[in-house]
């Protein structure tokens, strides 16, 4: 029954947004007037209050629905959902305090009217958050499916097939496939066998969860589809064949159309994609951009800019005791240098020079170049290994940072020597040179730091990269905070 009824879906949603819109506001009126978390003083009327929903729920409402919110999102990301719905709040938030100052209606409270705006956000995204765990359950089980029909029987299949196997949630089920002439040998079997040519990251597959795949029943060849669109319920039909195979596209797309039903194409080159490949024009044609980035986009790039502007300074004005202390030890300590100075390898493959506190006996500079640092080495001063243990030995890098050399969170840079022989040994290795080189990163706050695994590290620096967000540099900033001071590989 649930499946025939988006619109009631689409309904409960546009019911929901109102519900936590107007919840907002009373919980900020009452907060602000009922309470004695803030001064209290005269206030208007709570109906003049009230009255703010007439505009501010319709403007909320008709900017959701003009970003997509009330059309389908069973497979929207739920930061892409997040984001929609503030976008649809800071709308609101602009037209409530145009008309506001329009009619120059200077006495509502402004902590009414923030707090308004910020709970607006967070409890219809946490309503959404619900109905999609509720939903994601109830399709787990079997109800409000989608059905799917395939057509091909390739590598490529395997791939599309197991991450609907382990993401059930989304509510969508194969009917089976039609072949055609060029699929692989094994569309000739009744089972398919999983395949290990491309590890899903956002369905976390392991091998505790590779199971065999449903037996899939094969409905004909791609020349039966208008029979197949008659006889079953289909409301996807999924193009899984080789690339080569135009003719099939446009056929399958012609009869699809004509019954109504929505086409989809999963490139056969899927495993050499990133997770969020971003459609461009390029000469007037269409094109796919292979390594597009969050960070391509320039209100991004100056979002994480500012923020490594702002946090350098922060923590170069607090830590500037600790900066001059630990000059000042290592200085007194032994004869050697207070900063050491290395080449590395930076953003589009630019060299620079890092700097960090010298933490090992200096005779001809060449040292600290011979390799990693392993447990025990006898190059670390007794100090050194207190710096390296503790990560202080790289305070001098928030003057990289300044320069524009590093961001605070980023894969981190290498030698050029090594940046060398890497590119060759390791696949898409150069890849993490699109973006600044950090301090910290997501290989580094799981562990991956000093002489580890390079194959490793380079999967988590390519999945930042490619999943790049504001949030994420902050999470990374709080685990840094409790792992960066105890890491077991920091040596």
């Amino acid at each position: 029954m649930l499946r025939n009824n988006q619109a009631i879906l689409i309904r409960l949603y546009i019911l929901l947004d109102t519900a936590m819109t107007t919840l907002a506001l009373l919980v900020a009126w009452v907060i602000r007037f009922k309470t004695d978390l803030l001064p209290q003083q005269d206030h208007l009327h709570f109906s003049n209050y009230i009255s703010i929903l007439a505009v501010a729920v319709p403007v909320f409402l008709i900017g959701s629905g003009m970003l997509g919110l009330y059309g389908t999102t069973r497979i929207s990301r739920l930061l892409s959902i997040a984001v929609q719905i503030l976008k649809s709040d800071v709308a609101m938030a602009l037209f409530v305090i145009g008309i506001l100052y329009y009619e120059k209606q200077l006495n509502y409270s402004r902590a009414v009217l923030i707090m308004f705006v910020l709970f607006t956000w967070v409890f219809v995204f946490s309503g959404r958050l619900t109905v999609r765990s509720i939903m994601g359950y109830a399709r787990s089980r079997g109800f409000n499916q989608k059905y799917l029909l395939l057509i091909g029987m390739t590598n490529t299949t395997q791939i599309f097939l197991r991450s609907l196997q382990h993401q059930m949630e989304l509510g969508y089920q194969v009917i089976g496939y039609l072949t055609t002439e060029k699929d692989d040998m094994l569309s000739t079997k009744n089972t398919i066998e999983m395949s290990n040519l491309y590890e899903m990251d956002n369905v976390a597959v392991t091998e505790e969860l590779e199971e065999e795949i449903p037996l899939l029943q094969c409905l004909g060849s791609v020349k039966n589809l208008d029979d197949v669109l008659h006889e079953h319920i289909v409301d996807h039909v999924v193009m899984t064949m080789r690339g080569t195979d135009g003719q099939v596209f446009r056929q399958v797309m012609e009869v699809a159309e004509s019954h109504g039903v929505h086409a989809l194409l999963v490139p056969d080159f899927i495993e050499i994609l990133p997770s969020r490949p971003r459609f461009d024009e390029f000469a007037g044609l269409p094109i796919i951009d292979t390594r597009y980035t969050p960070l391509d986009e320039v209100i991004n790039i100056v979002i994480k800019r500012t923020f490594d502007i702002v946090f350098s300074i922060l923590i170069l004005m607090v830590g500037s005791p600790i900066l001059l202390f630990i000059a000042l030890l290592l200085k007194i300590s032994y004869p050697g240098p207070v900063i050491f100075v290395q080449e590395r390898l930076g953003k589009n493959r630019r060299r620079f020079k890092m700097y960090k506190f010298c933490t090992m006996y200096h005779s001809d500079s060449a040292g600290e170049n011979e390799g990693w640092t392993v447990p025990g080495d006898q190059r670390r001063t007794p100090i050194g290994r207190f710096l390296r243990r503790t990560s202080l030995d790289e305070l001098p890098q928030f003057f990289n940072v300044l320069r524009g050399d590093m961001s605070v969170i980023g894969p981190r840079p290498e030698r050029p020597f090594y940046a060398e022989q890497f590119r060759g040994d390791i696949p898409r290795y150069m890849i993490k040179h699109r973006v600044r080189p950090g301090i910290t990163g997501w290989a580094q706050v799981n562990g991956l730091r000093g002489d580890t695994s390079i194959e490793e590290r380079i999967e988590y620096d390519l999945h930042y990269i490619e999943e790049w967000s504001f949030g994420w540099d902050m999470r990374i900033i709080a685990l840094t905070i409790l792992r960066g001071f105890r890491d077991k590989n920091a040596y």
